[in-house]
């Protein structure tokens, strides 16, 4: 026995080493760097110096900073609900479908994730422009064109469509564990479709959607392009601020607590999501 595990350690060790390796190299030196770049003093001459500083944080408190977060914050709650509403009847109808029809179904889900982000908008602005395919339908009917591009709504609108997927993919895979038994169950109880999926389907799937919403909610609350071209200069976000200040005034210990804060609260959102995934599962186990 004692040869055998001294056999696998280094197995497993050549095995988990590249990425390791690959992790230490590509995400701890860089992020290390940005705690580091974080607390440094600006220059408008050498990008940064050598000063220790909390003044980089001490502005995130300024009016704007406050009012850029709650903007991005919100914009990626709204895009995180309607994600749900929208892709939890999909998610329910794949996990039932027979093989080939929940095939399809996956194909074309996964289909415009192989197509760039910068097309899909480019897509989205021809339709929701000025002179797009929806107003040109309202002109059609003799009533007043709309505008959308450039306005919260279209990056909410570009947001969700990018973005269904993650929410779909994981919310489809926790259906599947539900047994259909438990579905007939209820029925022959008494329950009706609207008291299945409140008291069956709901409870038992709940982990799998509490997982694509914090998908949903972390990717869209660091997007960048879609807000940048869907919402133009009326619509700023924290992505859109931090490239600013990385490639246009070269604020680099700005930009750096600036993302620095949105990685903590998107970990935070990761720990508040395990634990309450957890916390759900032990109590489908207790019952």
């Amino acid at each position: 026995m004692g040869e055998s595990r001294d056999f696998r350690r280094p197995v497993w060790l050549i095995l988990v080493g590249p990425y390791g390796l690959y992790l230490a190299l590509l995400l701890v030196v860089p992020a290390v760097n940005i705690v580091i770049y974080s607390f440094l003093t600006y220059s408008p001459t050498k990008i940064a110096v050598p000063v220790l500083t909390a003044a980089n944080y001490g502005k995130l408190c300024d009016a704007y900073y406050l009012e850029l977060f709650l903007r991005t914050m919100k914009l990626a709650l709204i895009t995180t609900m309607i994600c749900a509403l929208l892709g939890f009847p999909v998610a329910y109808w794949l996990a039932r479908a027979r093989p080939a029809i929940a095939s399809l179904g996956l194909f074309l889900l996964v289909v415009p994730l192989m197509v760039s982000t910068v097309i899909r908008v480019f897509g989205w602005m021809v339709i929701l422009g000025r002179n797009g395919i929806i107003n040109e339908l309202l002109a059609i009917l003799g009533l007043s064109p709309v505008t959308i591009m450039y306005t919260e709504t279209a990056v909410v609108i570009g947001l969700v469509n990018i973005f269904l997927p993650f929410m779909v993919l994981p919310t489809m895979a926790a259906i599947e564990r539900i047994p259909p038994s438990l579905e007939e169950a209820s029925t022959n109880l008494g329950a009706n479709w609207p008291q299945r999926l409140v008291k069956v389907i709901l409870p038992l799937s709940l982990p799998g959607l509490i997982s694509g919403a914090l998908l949903v909610y972390s990717v869209s609350l660091s997007a960048f392009i879609t807000p940048v071209l869907m919402g133009g200069a009326r619509v700023r976000v924290i992505g859109s601020q931090i490239y600013d200040q990385v490639l246009v005034t070269f604020n680099w210990p700005g930009a750096s607590s600036l993302a620095l804060v949105v990685v903590v609260v998107t970990l935070l959102l990761v720990f508040v999501a395990l634990r309450t995934t957890r916390r759900l599962a032990r109590l489908e186990v207790g019952r």
